[in-house]
């Protein structure tokens, strides 16, 4: 008998086969280990994940049941005493209602920041200062506006209450709710528009700037001799102040504290030569023209 002998070719496709077999096994096995190295990772995160929530709201609810039972529901941190230094631009009373404050709510509770708003928004305070003193004490201090001069239309308007307007050395305008005697002794300024005025806001005229400055130079000149009782801006470049002798001085918006030296060379002169004057043009640097009273005649007067 002749035995046959198998060739290669047929036994190259078992090979294979088994090889492909071992090769899809591996594979499937890589698979599945990769799958559930997966999902551990993923529960071990959701583990760390679930463990660090429970922590924070055990800190939130936690703090925020110590924080109620120490502070904000402590009787001992109730309002007891409000100290307020208030320039006389509120009551008591007014200021509790402007901001809600009151005795007997937990000081933690008030709005600090809230109520320091509401009180520098009114026309009438420059600065406001809000503060807690524990561990039941609120301190208030208000810094008021000062009022300078009043606006008018005409010289002849008369002080209103809640109607009348003022601003303060920034120009800023204000509407006083009581009349008290020295409102009615600010110079008077007219000649400027009211239009689109605003209270606590700066005056929008173009003016205002020369306004200031005028006032300012006649406000810091320490001379006794001048009582302003009004300025009259309705002349377009020059303004026309007018003093408590009703004499007239006109000033340009240039070099004031020059016009305002010879202002007070010719107030000197008259004092020495008992005389009044009737006005004078203080913008011209030589030969000032002057009209003295009564019954002088014109002149210039040379101010060196």
């Amino acid at each position: 008998m002749v035995a046959r002998r198998r060739s290669t070719s047929t036994r190259r496709p078992n090979n294979l086969r088994r090889k492909s077999s071992h090769h899809l096994l591996e594979v499937k096995m890589r698979t599945d280990t990769a799958r559930r190295q997966k999902s551990r990772k993923f529960f071990e995160v959701f583990l760390k994940v679930a463990f660090l929530l429970l922590l924070l709201a055990g800190a939130y609810f936690g703090g925020a049941f110590l924080l109620d039972k120490f502070f904000f529901k402590n009787p001992d941190y109730n309002i007891q005493k409000i100290e307020a230094s208030l320039d006389n631009v509120l009551s008591l009373a007014e200021l509790e209602s402007a901001i809600g404050l009151h005795e007997g709510i937990n000081i933690f509770h008030f709005n600090l920041g809230k109520a320091e708003k509401i009180l520098s928004d009114l026309p009438e305070v420059k600065k406001a200062h809000v503060e807690r003193v524990l561990p039941s004490t609120i301190e208030i201090t208000l810094e008021r506006r000062v009022p300078v001069l009043r606006l008018v239309a005409s010289p002849e308007e008369t002080f209103v209450p809640g109607q009348s307007f003022v601003i303060d050395e920034e120009g800023v305008v204000m509407s006083p709710q009581k009349l008290n005697a020295a409102l009615l002794e600010l110079p008077i300024v007219e000649g400027l528009s009211l239009a689109g005025i605003q209270l606590g806001k700066i005056l929008p005229d173009e003016k205002r700037p020369f306004v200031l400055a005028l006032w300012k130079v006649l406000n810091n000149s320490g001379n006794t001799l001048l009582t302003v009782r009004s300025i009259d801006f309705s002349r377009g470049y020059w303004a026309v102040v007018t003093d408590a002798n009703k004499a007239q001085y006109i000033f340009g918006p240039e070099h004031l504290p020059a016009q305002l030296e010879r202002l007070q060379k010719l107030l000197s002169y008259c004092q020495e030569n008992n005389r009044q004057i009737e006005t004078a043009n203080l913008i011209l640097e030589y030969n000032t023209p002057v009209t003295f009273r009564p019954n002088a005649k014109s002149a210039e007067v040379t101010v060196r």
